[in-house]
């Protein structure tokens, strides 16, 4: 399979985020979870896909890791994937699920050891058809737990992270200074929090905010870089809204399986994304559901207070 990415003839480029299938005990709920994500793969048809964590879960995780990804391997449509926390709890590793990866029919994800920490970080680049690179995919791994076990929580973007990231940038400016990245992980940054309380979201919020106790400065980096225009996560199940930060849109995919924790009136699908060839400044983003229908217009939520009030 070719793996450089590029825009269609008519200028645009589908990204489909699946995310928290939770793929544990191989039953009739696990095979519905697999049922769904076909579901969205044909109804939606992107031209890539991105998996934001927690797959599979419990100790057959590498063995069930072969199951739930049997739909994007079939549809021959190029596709990633960055670690969840909950996707090595069990048995086997990162490095030994990364090379069952790494081995699947259409997976053009790496792991880039320049980042130093975490497994499977990399950057892919998305060309234009008259060969230019107008905007990139960035999958960064977020970890699983914090390390300082005196603060505890969930694990960060580390600075190794954040300097191999700012160093990508700079790479990726000596081939072309006009390009956007649209970037994901599985756990949220500390300022979606900030998001939510301040600013105006689109979507719903149904669960709480499973971001970590330690803020990195990540979302500070690529704010002032600039190129990042999209940061999405997985992680908290009944969460899936989206707002600004300073010229840096945080928000939640939609969840995409039936396994662990969720809502009983909250349907599971896809969140997707159409970036344009010719607009670097802004994306279109929208979530398909498991009942076939969309949310192209979401339930828009208004802060009791904004940032410059407080």
């Amino acid at each position: 399979m070719e793996k450089n990415l590029k825009f269609r003839q008519d200028g645009t480029f589908k990204v489909m985020q699946l995310t928290d299938i939770h793929y544990t005990d191989d039953d009739e709920r696990d095979h519905r979870s697999v049922a769904l994500v076909r579901q969205c793969i044909e109804k939606e048809k992107p031209d890539f896909i991105m998996v934001t964590g927690d797959a599979v879960y419990g100790p057959d995780n590498l063995k069930n890791l072969d199951k739930v990804m049997a739909p994007l391997v079939e549809s021959k449509i190029p596709w990633s994937f960055v670690f969840g926390n909950h996707d090595v709890e069990e048995n086997s590793d990162e490095k030994t699920l990364f090379s069952r990866l790494e081995k699947m029919d259409g997976f053009i994800g790496y792991d880039d050891r320049e980042a130093g920490d975490g497994y499977g970080s990399h950057i892919l680049p998305i060309y234009g058809n008259d060969e230019g690179m107008p905007w990139a995919i960035a999958g960064i791994d977020s970890g699983n737990y914090n390390p300082m076990e005196e603060i505890g929580g969930y694990a960060y973007v580390t600075s190794n992270q954040i300097r191999w990231y700012e160093n990508q940038m700079k790479k990726l400016e000596e081939r072309q200074k006009d390009f956007s990245v649209l970037a994901f992980q599985h756990i949220p940054v500390p300022e979606i929090e900030d998001v939510w309380k301040f600013e105006r979201c689109f979507g719903v919020k149904r669960d709480g905010f499973g971001s970590p106790l330690v803020n990195s400065g990540q979302c500070l980096s690529m704010v002032k870089d600039g190129h990042t225009k999209g940061l999405f996560f997985g992680h908290d199940h009944v969460n899936s809204f989206w707002g600004d930060y300073y010229g840096l849109i945080l928000g939640y995919g939609r969840k995409s399986g039936y396994g662990n924790y969720g809502a009983e009136d909250f349907l599971y699908g896809c969140r997707m994304f159409v970036l344009k060839e010719d607009d670097t400044h802004r994306f279109e983003t929208y979530e398909y559901l498991e009942n076939d229908r969309y949310v192209r217009e979401p339930w828009k939520y208004q802060p009791l207070m904004r940032r410059d009030e407080g």
